[in-house]
């Protein structure tokens, strides 16, 4: 009977040993590894409960010498086993239904997706939601300074990796209402996970709605011009990407007389990105298009990116830039302010090989 009792103790330490566990390190796999740890117990314990090798041997040796070792399964092992791997696997499922969402607030309209009614209209009630924010709503400022600018791209920093460490493996999505190039900035820490689902956020009912898997092409196209007369010798350009809102060349006037490109759709809306095919579609013709620059300025190493774009574009964007920035010029993403002069107040530089990024340029 104390036997029976040492070995239920010692199931019931491991199990507080692995809770432990789950609780001093962060990453995800982790908590993976404690359901596989806990099925492999239990497969141990019910292998263990069974005569083996070892005790046939003495069993054989015992006959020889002409005494009687007898060896009983033991069905206390086989019932803590199997609890131990339906409890592993209960718990594998538990984690398999998680899904986190990396949600970037830098403006005050927007509140957390976790609330009850954003759950229930975007089907996650069967999930188990795990919100992480990046909240600079009450560093940033449109007059940004080196002070401000170094304490949001570290928070960025800083949450973005561990979002991605966290949530691998899992489902993992992005929402969120930032300053463009903070979210492209964002992106560029998100390459190295697997963020594809996105809940784009509606001003018009206050909503979010998620982008379908939808295959069908029933959206507009996006469309690159270029200056009538080319200065082909140009080291800088500006790439003017209107998806949102029309980026006007007025507005554009502190550029002085750099050379133009725009890349824009025939009718520009809010919320006009529906699926992930055609999110897919506008960030692989924009980092074409600024990639191909060379073709055309052979000279060119900057970029000046201005750009009326949803958060999951401007996501996709910062991905690819991380993922080909030996292949790009350097491109700093400028922030819009329509009441300021110039209207685009400061930049992030968003893609640098030899720099890095991160760094505040004023406008």
């Amino acid at each position: 009977m104390k036997y029976y009792i040492v070995l239920i103790i010692t199931i019931i330490i491991l199990c507080i040993i692995a809770l432990v566990i789950k609780k001093c390190l962060k990453k995800s796999n982790t908590e993976t590894d404690i359901s596989t740890m806990m099925i492999t117990t239990g497969i141990s314990l019910i292998v263990a409960a069974f005569p083996g090798t070892k005790e046939a041997v003495i069993s054989f040796v015992a006959e020889m010498v002409g005494k009687e070792v007898t060896y009983k399964t033991d069905p206390v092992m086989i019932i803590c086993g199997i609890v131990l791997i339906i409890f592993g696997f209960l718990y594998k499922k538990n984690i398999r239904d998680r899904i986190y969402i990396l949600n970037m607030l830098g403006i005050p309209v927007q509140k957390e997706i976790t609330d009850d009614s954003n759950v229930k209209e975007l089907k996650l009630a069967d999930f188990k939601v795990r919100e992480v924010l990046i909240d600079f709503v009450d560093v940033f400022d449109v007059n940004m300074t080196q002070k401000a600018n170094g304490i949001i791209v570290k928070k960025i920093q800083k949450v973005c990796t561990a979002f991605v460490n966290r949530s691998n493996g899992f489902k993992s999505c992005f929402t969120g209402m930032a300053p463009i190039p903070y979210t492209i900035l964002a992106g560029t820490y998100l390459a190295a996970g697997k963020v594809r689902r996105y809940f784009e956020y509606r001003r018009a009912d206050s909503k979010y709605y998620e982008l379908s898997r939808s295959k069908k092409k029933n959206y507009q196209n996006l469309i690159a011009s270029y200056p009538d007369q080319i200065n082909a010798g140009a080291t800088e350009v500006v790439v003017a990407l209107s998806v949102t809102r029309k980026v006007q060349a007025a507005d554009m006037s502190q550029f002085g007389t750099i050379d133009i490109v725009e890349i824009e759709l025939p009718n520009p809306d809010d919320n006009v990105i529906k699926t992930i095919a055609q999110l897919d579609e506008y960030a692989g013709v924009v980092l074409n298009q600024i990639e191909g620059l060379k073709q055309i300025y052979p000279s060119i190493c900057k970029v000046h990116l201005v750009a009326s774009i949803p958060s999951c574009l401007s996501i996709e964007l910062g991905k690819k830039f991380a993922l080909n920035t030996h292949r790009l010029p350097q491109i700093i993403s400028y922030h819009f302010v329509s009441s300021e002069t110039p209207k685009y107040p400061f930049g992030v530089i968003v893609s640098d090989g030899v720099l890095g990024t991160g760094k505040l340029i004023k406008g």
